[in-house]
């Protein structure tokens, strides 16, 4: 596929992890317990992978889950067309059902050290990130100490659904200060689009949930941060949201702005209208709308801040997932622009 002789850095892929193999990671009770675990089952979610010629069904939602093992990562680059890697552990997109830290902070701790020993190798540009368990701030604190120094680790990631109160709260002030002070940048990672656990009952299509989970859990999380002055509190972090497309960033920009200036006591934090501090976050691409008139993305990217705002991200192997032809095919970008979302932005922010 065309790269144009640019490095790819894909900062959204997800390793589907054999839970017999991350089950040794933990310590009991948790080990006994998940070893055995249905597959698909670990955590609850909506769908798995049926894998037709390399890629998945897209009319398919409810199927078995096929695991991966590291020796599959390689060719999964050369398949999509990657330099570099930042893999997430699938089943950790569910952390945001979990209700308690009783479980979330092993699961977290077990995840990053399966991760490090298992299928991290930055010599040939394979990468995670540490999910945090937010349900304790503390933990989450001693878990960046733990391995925010890893070459391997190049973010901590914050699940966007389930999370309350919303990820904005001062309850969280001592993870992103402790981001802040380590330059370690924090990806906001949507997930919850399941019809069977979708926070609207009644929806039958997962079309329909598809649509709107991912989008909503982001836009609430960003609100949130935006307004209680996450971004004012700790000036050196990076903030990284994704898998929600872009076209919701605008709307979001001038929809909060409207709201904060007839309400700007309530946001007493704040020293510029919200949209500023959105157009210096960064986002990932997929899955990345692709109008008819190639335009009205043009306009999109502008009004985010600009293509040094993107960082190109592929969601592999999920069904829907995006190749880097998604921003070469972007006619109206030079082809340094092309090069900054397909590469350079995720080389500086993550430091690889």
């Amino acid at each position: 596929m065309p790269k144009n002789g640019h490095v790819v850095v894909d900062v959204d892929a997800h390793f589907f992890e054999p839970l017999h193999d991350f089950s040794n990671y933990l310590d009991e009770p948790w080990k006994s317990r998940f070893s055995g675990a249905t597959r698909g089952r670990f955590i609850p979610g909506s769908t798995g992978d049926r894998w037709v010629g390399g890629r998945i069904m897209r009319n398919v939602t409810s199927y078995p889950q096929k695991d991966m093992t590291p020796e599959e990562i390689p060719s999964v680059m050369k398949h999509v067309g990657l330099d570099k890697i930042v893999l997430l552990p699938n089943k950790m997109l569910s952390f945001g059902k979990l209700s308690s830290d009783e479980i979330a902070v092993p699961l977290a701790n077990g995840f990053i050290d399966y991760m490090l020993d298992k299928v991290v190798d930055p010599s040939e540009g394979i990468y995670t990130m540490l999910v945090a368990p937010f349900h304790d701030p503390e933990e989450s604190v001693a878990l960046i100490d733990r391995v925010a120094d890893e070459k391997g680790v190049v973010a901590l990631c914050l699940v966007t659904a389930g999370p309350e109160p919303p990820l904005g709260d001062r309850r969280y002030d001592p993870i992103y200060e402790a981001c802040n002070d380590r330059n370690f940048p924090v990806v906001f990672h949507a997930g919850g689009s399941s019809v069977d656990s979708f926070f609207i009952r009644g929806y039958r299509k997962f079309l329909e949930t598809h649509t709107l989970g991912f989008l909503w859990n982001n836009m609430a999380q960003i609100v949130s941060l935006v307004v209680q002055g996450v971004p004012e509190k700790y000036p050196n972090l990076d903030i990284v949201f994704q898998e929600s497309g872009i076209f919701w960033v605008p709307l979001m920009m001038h929809r909060l702005d409207a709201e904060y200036m007839k309400r700007q006591s309530e946001a007493p934090l704040l020293t510029k209208k919200p949209s500023k501090y959105m157009q210096e976050f960064y986002y990932g691409t997929q899955p990345l709308e692709e109008p008819d008139n190639p335009e009205y993305l043009k306009q999109i990217i502008d009004m985010i801040g600009g293509p040094e705002r993107l960082m190109y991200a592929s969601d592999y192997p999920h069904w829907d997932y995006d190749r880097p032809s998604v921003i070469t095919d972007m006619n109206f970008l030079s082809d340094s622009e092309q090069g900054m979302i397909l590469g350079k932005t995720a080389e500086r922010i993550f430091g690889i």
